[in-house]
């Protein structure tokens, strides 16, 4: 795909999930790949496999709350392969807190220090590569950046900033060259959504709205993402994707 083989790309939360799926697919389709991860481990795992499968990977620690630490993963990424030119902002955790919880105020906290200022300190840290490379930012999002439910104030407030701060750098960095765009997901299948797929009454309400009737494929997020990441998305900045199964149509 254009724009995507020989490129050298970041992915964060890359271990597993989401983060993992597009991984792989940006190497499967000739990208040189960075998966950036707090579970190194993990992530190790999957770099191995894509790079026994014929691709470029390497696994790189990262903990994208804190910009000293998404600052060492740029130095590291351009002394692996060169500048980035993809970075997929992905890493992303849950908190199903209420607002009366105790533990609220903890949770709130660390849920947009992952979800949004994540985004923002690895955008700070790569910007001076991605604007070398005239490179693409994608986001992801959720159907929560625009929409709620219970519990879910300190998620529905981290992904809502995700998606204005997308349209915000997209006006930023236009005349830089690099675009920004975003993914909303729906209820995928992965280890974030796990509660939510085993609790009846949670899942049911989620499908009740969705046309599609089933939950998402990490896979289904790929041609998404390459799309975005692409230079078929040329004429794209500061858009949210839904890749939700109808969710937000319905």
């Amino acid at each position: 795909m254009d724009g995507i083989k020989g490129a050298i790309a970041v992915v964060t939360g890359a271990a597993q999930g989401n983060g993992e799926a597009i991984a792989k697919g940006l190497a499967q389709n000739g990208a040189k790949v960075a998966l950036a991860d707090v579970q190194i481990d993990i992530a190790e795992t999957v770099a191995a496999a894509i790079r026994k499968a014929g691709s470029e990977a390497v696994a790189l620690p990262v903990d994208v709350a804190f910009l000293p630490s998404a600052t060492e993963l740029a130095a590291a990424v351009l002394e692996a392969f060169g500048p980035a030119e993809i970075l997929i902002n992905n890493a992303g955790i849950i908190r199903r807190t209420p607002i009366a919880s105790e533990t609220f105020d903890t949770d709130f906290e660390t849920v947009m220090g992952v979800n949004a200022t994540g985004v923002a300190n690895m955008t700070r840290a790569f910007l001076d590569q991605l604007k070398e490379t005239k490179g693409r930012i994608v986001n992801l999002g959720s159907i929560m950046s625009v929409t709620a439910g219970p519990g879910m104030t300190a998620y529905a407030a981290s992904k809502g900033a995700v998606a204005q701060m997308t349209k915000a750098l997209a006006h930023d960095l236009a005349p830089d060259g690099v675009r920004v765009n975003a993914i909303a997901p729906g209820v995928i299948e992965t280890p974030m959504t796990e509660a939510t797929r085993a609790n009846p009454d949670a899942i049911g309400r989620f499908m009740a709205h969705t046309p599609m009737g089933r939950p998402g494929r990490a896979e289904e997020l790929v041609g998404p993402a390459l799309f975005l990441a692409s230079h078929a998305s040329s004429y794209v900045t500061g858009a949210l994707l839904p890749v939700d199964g109808g969710y937000l149509a319905a």
